[in-house]
Parts: C-alpha cells; structure tokens; sequence
C-alpha cells in the first residue's frame, strides 16, 4: 500500500458512484429582494475603504497623460503624412 502524506485524505475506494447522487439534495434557496438602499449604503461602506490617492497626484497623473496623449497624436500624424506624401509620390510616378 502507497504511503499517505500527512495533509492527503486516504484514497476513496469501491463502486463509482451513480449521477443522481453526485447532485445536492439540499432545496433551492430563495432569492432575497434587492433593496436600493441597503445597496448604496453598501457601497458607500465599500468606498471608505479605499485608499484614494492624494489630488495633487491625481492631477499631475492626469497631465502626463495629456502631454503623452499630446505627443503621440503629433507622432502619428507626423508618420500619417510622410507615408500619404510617399504613396502620392509614388503613384504619381506611373501616371
């Protein structure tokens, strides 16, 4: 017989064991109604919970997104335009 480990609950052994008992026998339970208050009440508890960053971060966050937004828009249509002059270029020469 293999060793068991200590944290390994023995081997099951003897028949397979049949579909209709593999299910819970226990009676649905019944939905509980959703109370709007209760909810926001909820929420709020939740939100307190939260570390929010200080707003000083927060906004400087939010203007290196802007910059960054800023340059890569100027980038792209820096490169948009070089690649539509060497398309025009290049079709032109067949004309």
């Amino acid at each position: 017989m293999a060793r068991q480990g200590k944290n390994r609950p023995p081997a099951k052994t003897g028949s397979a064991t049949s579909g209709a008992s593999a299910h819970s026998t226990s009676a649905p339970t019944k939905r509980k109604g959703v109370n709007p208050l209760r909810f926001f009440s909820e929420v709020r508890q939740e939100g307190r919970k939260v570390t929010w960053t200080p707003r000083r971060e927060t906004i400087i966050s939010t203007i290196m997104v802007l910059i960054v937004s800023i340059i890569a828009a100027i980038f792209f249509f820096a490169v948009d335009s070089l690649l539509g002059m060497t398309i025009e270029f290049i079709l032109s020469l067949g004309a």
